[in-house]
């Protein structure tokens, strides 16, 4: 039965109808809208009714989440003024020129961007072929397409290293025989000029042979880097204490920091607990990401802080300084292999630490702003909750949602 008919034969017929019936028919009439906005409100997508001049008449509790909408004080008011993202402004005044139906348009906020929507428009018919009201229908796939992403990524570094870590064999052995061979030159020319033999002409090939020697190590150590980053890491898994791995580094890295008059920051969250992980190998992806925050200071009152807390489903280590900052084309771009900014760079040091971490079931990610500095973070699975003690009763209890312990951390 038509809801709309029976309404108006009912107010048609008001003055006949007892008043019971009549607080029965409006209790019914409010359950049922309570009804509909409960199931409207369980939906994850922002579900938005507006009229034909894109002026809001309903909207979802999920748009409060995606676009910043409240349900209900923002009715009345035109898409236009109510999204944010241009994009989305964009589609609204594009849908006002052609109003017709759209399925899974892809909406990008941000550049690089920052989130993705898929927006679907249903126009209803208000009869004699006009659409006086659509529903909008608008999903965030932002996380979908961050994991999209991250697979390509991977799976672009592991082909690499299918393609490669045989050639960076194959420059090793000759590297191992020229560096035997220059040593030997080396003594050679010592032994000459201590005998004053040609002692000018045996000066200037040891001299020679000594950047030979340079340049060789420097090589070799950028083959070695290439091949740690080509193979997939061996874990050697136990269980241990990441707080002390992250104290480790900051022993490790303490001395350089003081001399170039950096201030090393150290805060280790006592709640951390013991983990199943590699401590040599994530020790080396902790020194990685501390010595690139070293090296991005650039002015003075350098800092570089060095922290580990509980988060919601793992722990997190983030590793930031106050240095240049990183550019927005750069930042998709820094675990890619040979991807470098620095003049003597090989461009795999992030790349080691991304294979780390993705053997280890971990994430790594980065917030950067340029003259302000960047923070790494990278999270590594917890099997287990610890539990927190509550200092004053000494009672203990898992309250994750409301302790700062618990919260993702800034």
């Amino acid at each position: 039965m038509d809801q709309s008919n029976f309404a108006n034969k009912f107010i048609s017929r008001l003055e006949r109808i007892d008043p019971p019936q009549i607080e029965s028919f409006l209790t019914q009439l409010v359950k049922e809208k309570d009804f509909q906005r409960a199931v409207f409100d369980s939906i994850q997508e922002a579900i938005l009714v507006v009229d034909g001049e894109l002026r809001l008449a309903f909207a979802n509790e999920a748009a409060r989440t995606l676009l910043g909408v409240d349900p209900r004080k923002a009715v009345g008011s035109r898409l236009g003024d109510i999204f944010k993202p241009r994009a989305l402004k964009a589609l609204a005044q594009e849908y006002l020129e052609h109003p017709q139906a759209r399925t899974n348009v892809e909406a990008r906020a941000g550049s690089p961007p920052d989130r993705v929507f898929t927006v679907s428009i249903v126009p209803l018919d208000g009869g004699e072929g006009r659409h006086s009201h659509s529903v909008w229908i608008i999903g965030d796939r932002t996380s979908e397409y961050e994991r999209i992403a991250e697979k390509r990524q991977f799976e672009s570094i592991q082909s690499l290293a299918t393609l490669t870590a045989g050639i960076a064999h194959e420059i090793k052995n000759p590297l191992n025989s020229l560096n035997i061979h220059a040593q030997l030159i080396e003594r050679s020319a010592a032994e000459l000029a201590e005998r004053g033999i040609g002692e000018e002409e045996a000066m200037r090939l040891e001299k020679s042979t000594g950047v030979l020697l340079e340049e060789i190590a420097r090589l070799t150590r950028i083959v070695d880097q290439f091949i740690k980053a080509a193979r997939p890491p061996k874990l050697a898994l136990r269980k241990g204490d990441l707080n002390s791995v992250v104290d480790d580094v900051a022993q490790l890295i303490g001395p350089e920091c003081e001399r170039r008059h950096i201030e090393l920051e150290v805060d280790l969250d006592p709640l951390v607990p013991a983990l199943e992980f590699d401590p040599e190998q994530i020790k080396q992806a902790i020194l990685n990401l501390a010595k690139n925050a070293m090296e991005a200071i650039d002015k003075p009152e350098g800092r570089v802080s060095l922290r580990t807390c509980v988060a919601q489903d793992g722990v997190l280590v983030e590793i930031e300084d106050n240095g240049s900052g990183i550019p927005e084309e750069d930042r998709l771009r820094v675990f890619e292999p040979y991807h470098t900014t620095k003049f003597d760079g090989s461009g795999l040091g992030l790349m080691v630490v991304f294979r780390i971490v993705k053997a280890h079931r971990g994430v790594i990610g980065l917030d950067s702003a340029i003259g302000r500095g960047t923070v790494f973070r990278v999270a590594l699975p917890l099997a287990e909750m610890p539990v927190r003690l509550l200092e004053s009763e000494g009672q203990s209890i898992v309250d994750l949602e409301n302790d700062p312990a618990g919260k993702e951390p800034r």
